[in-house]
């Protein structure tokens, strides 16, 4: 689940806490700085003018349109080019002699000088050039953008009357070229149409292919006619045995009296030749006649048709006879064959008609694109004709004219307040770079800080139970006057954290406990003060307690009790001293005290010596708890070895002072010590830290303090009856 925004902002709060006076440092420098240098700089004063600047279209005056539409299209790269003009040194040495003439400072101005303060922008979205002028003179800042903006303007002016007289006299140069282009477009179209005998060109296309769409109608239907002809022809043919050029020589020879005649008479004597040889031999003399009568008539016959049709020969005179039915059909089969031959005659001539209209609606569009091409050089060559012609009277219009296409939309008026007169603006965005500098600097300390910061840090690397969090009661020294204000001060709220210590480890441990161990990771963490209280608290619930200071290396329970360190631990376990009332010293109701005391011999062998062990197992039979203060794990291995002695070990932290790489340590020594781990306290929590916003109310705590600790008196002890039962 996402923490509220209060309480991240509240994280972000304390990381600020903790590296304020480098931010501070930072921020006060910039701020200070910039505050320095704004007050040390040169009034300067800032004069601004702006011109109206419309394109130049004399070029479209001439007909040349696509330049115009170009210029057009490039309206900001013109302003940039005008904006340079402006800047020129020629036009910048012009208003030189007018602005040290009228200006009152001693030394005269240069053009580097100029060039240096001066600045064209283009308004965006605009055709405005904005010229501003920057001097420490406000007068002539002013002076200065005014005479560039007249000097800029009468340039114009004569650039564009320069421009419109060249123009003038190139349209009037070309106006006869151009009439002449007309003239011979209009005499290459009437050339055209003359020699392809064209009126309308469209016209002549529908027509071609109307009259192609109606031949082919006609050929189809002659087609579909000579399909039924040769039908009913052949049809004949089959039933007269003759084809159609027979039946026309037989209707034609038929048709003869002479052919039939001798065709009679020889059919006659053939009988009688037959007759006769049925009777006499072929050398009969009468044989003989009729043989010689028959040739002479075959050679008549021949003659005859021969003459009839006009030298074609006739396969067989036995067809010559027919009777009025084949007659009928001879005369029918001659018609069929007369009419399909004048039908396809009429397909030929359709078809030759059909062909050469397809052929000339080949070359139509050819026509068709070269008359156009003529028409568009006639359009073309007109268009610029009165394109010049318009351009011409514009252009007598623009010489005359006392207006350019730049105008002056607004002089510059004396400033009266120096653009770098106030600070306000300055200070603010030193004020925002010394925030994000500081800001920078604070995420780079806090990046690189390996210590313990917050409480929930610290539960997260040692992951052990909570026992009580213990909020800073003495910010100059830790140890002394003023260490143990559970007894110097009972109602305060850090005399009620050391009693909540004491009642969450009682909850915490689920058998008695009799000698509990205390250290910490490193130096300076408040174990020593931890001891002296949570001592304080049990002794205050009538318990007897004594504490063993077993630090050999820097004690603190002798100052913080203020009692002597003559003799203590180190001298009994050495036997030098016996453990009675000259090594116990009472501090308090139900509290004694064991310091260090000295000795010579080596510490080590002091506290892993079987000795310290059996001391140890002999407090608890005199006392209900015995409190060690043990060194720090990260410096020395006498909490491991004392832990051993002891039911359970309580480590002391302290957000600010551990590190996390002795506290990784630490905890890893913890875990493979096997030692029974009570807990942590973590010592030193600012009381505006989260865990402790409701009891900012002190004074309100104070007046019902007696009645408060009476009860949590009580209820302790019914825990604590409870728990051991």
């Amino acid at each position: 689940m996402e923490a509220p925004e209060n309480i991240q902002f509240y994280n972000y709060w304390c990381i600020f806490k903790r590296h304020w006076l480098p931010a501070l440092a930072i921020f006060s420098t910039i701020t200070g700085g910039s505050y320095l240098y704004t007050s040390a700089k040169t009034p300067i004063y800032s004069a601004q003018g702006q011109i109206l600047f419309k394109q130049d279209k004399t070029s479209s005056l001439i007909g040349l349109d696509s330049d115009a539409q170009a210029m057009d299209s490039q309206s900001n790269s013109s302003l940039n080019t005008e904006s340079r003009l402006i800047l020129s040194e020629n036009i910048l040495r012009k208003i030189l002699d007018i602005v040290n003439e009228n200006s009152s400072q001693k030394t005269p101005l240069s053009v580097g000088d100029l060039q240096a303060g001066l600045e064209v922008i283009n308004i965006e979205g605009t055709d405005i050039l904005q010229v501003t002028y920057k001097s420490n003179n406000p007068e002539i800042a002013s002076l200065v953008v005014n005479q560039l903006m007249n000097v800029y303007v009468n340039r114009n002016l004569l650039g564009n009357r320069a421009a419109a007289i060249s123009a003038g006299n190139f349209i009037t140069s070309q106006l006869p070229k151009v009439k002449a282009n007309v003239y011979n477009a209009d005499a290459a179209i009437r050339k055209f149409k003359e020699k392809y005998k064209l009126t309308d060109l469209a016209q002549t296309q529908r027509s071609v292919a109307e009259n192609i769409e109606r031949i082919g109608s006609q050929v189809d239907s002659i087609e579909a006619q000579l399909s039924d002809l040769n039908s009913r022809s052949k049809g004949i043919q089959q039933k007269l045995g003759m084809s159609p050029q027979e039946a026309i020589v037989t209707a034609s020879v038929s048709q003869s009296s002479a052919v039939q005649g001798v065709i009679k008479e020889l059919q006659e004597v053939q009988r009688k030749l037959a007759n006769a040889r049925s009777l006499y031999k072929d050398d009969h003399p009468i044989i003989v006649q009729f043989k010689e009568k028959e040739a002479q008539l075959n050679i008549l016959l021949n003659s005859e048709t021969t003459r009839i049709l006009q030298g074609q020969k006739i396969s067989s005179y036995s067809n010559l006879q027919v009777g009025s039915i084949q007659q009928d059909l001879i005369t029918t089969l001659t018609k069929l064959e007369i009419d399909r031959l004048g039908l396809i005659t009429q397909k030929t001539t359709l078809l030759k008609q059909q062909a050469f209209y397809q052929k000339k609606a080949a070359t139509l569009p050819e026509l068709q694109q070269q008359q156009g091409e003529l028409e568009r050089q006639l359009l073309a060559s007109q268009s610029t004709y009165e394109t010049l012609l318009k351009s011409l009277q514009e252009i007598k219009v623009k010489e005359n004219r006392t207006v350019g296409n730049v105008q002056i939309v607004e002089y510059a008026e004396i400033p009266v307040v120096a653009t770098n007169a106030s600070n306000k603006s300055s200070m603010i965005a030193a004020s925002l770079a010394g925030i994000l500098v500081a800001g920078a600097v604070v995420y780079f300390l806090e990046l690189t800080d390996k210590k313990i910061k917050t409480v929930k840090e610290a539960r997260e690397l040692f992951d052990y139970r909570l026992l009580g969090t213990i909020p800073i009661f003495n910010k100059i020294a830790e140890i002394g006057s003023g260490a143990v204000p559970v007894i110097e001060d009972p109602r305060a709220f850090i005399s009620e954290s050391y009693r909540m210590l004491q009642f969450n480890l009682e909850v915490a441990s689920s058998k008695a406990l009799k000698v509990i161990a205390i250290t910490s990771s490193v130096p300076n963490e408040g174990k020593s003060t931890t001891c002296a209280n949570l001592a304080a608290v049990m002794a205050q619930l009538e318990h007897k307690v004594l504490i063993i200071d077993a630090d050999f290396r820097h004690p603190s329970q002798h100052l913080i009790w203020q009692i002597s360190n003559e003799e203590g631990l180190m001298n009994v376990i050495a036997e030098k001293v016996s453990f009675s009332d000259r090594v116990i010293q009472t501090v308090r109701k139900n509290l004694d005290v064991i310091t260090t005391g000295e000795s010579d011999h080596n510490q080590n062998i002091l506290l892993d010596s079987r000795k310290m062990g059996a001391f140890i197992n002999q407090c608890p039979k005199q006392y209900d708890y015995v409190i060690i203060d043990t060194p720090p794990l990260a410096i020395s291995a006498d909490a491991n070895i004392l832990g051993k002695f002891a039911d359970g070990v309580i480590l002391v932290t302290r957000p600010g002072v551990a590190d996390t790489i002795s506290s990784k340590v630490v905890k890893e020594r913890l875990d493979q010590s096997g030692q029974n781990i009570l807990g942590i306290v973590i010592n030193g929590v600012f009381a505006d830290n989260k865990f402790y916003r409701y009891y900012h109310a002190e004074s309100e705590y104070e007046v019902s303090g007696s009645k408060k600790h009476n009860n949590i008196k009580k209820l302790l002890g019914k825990l604590k009856f409870f728990n051991r039962s």
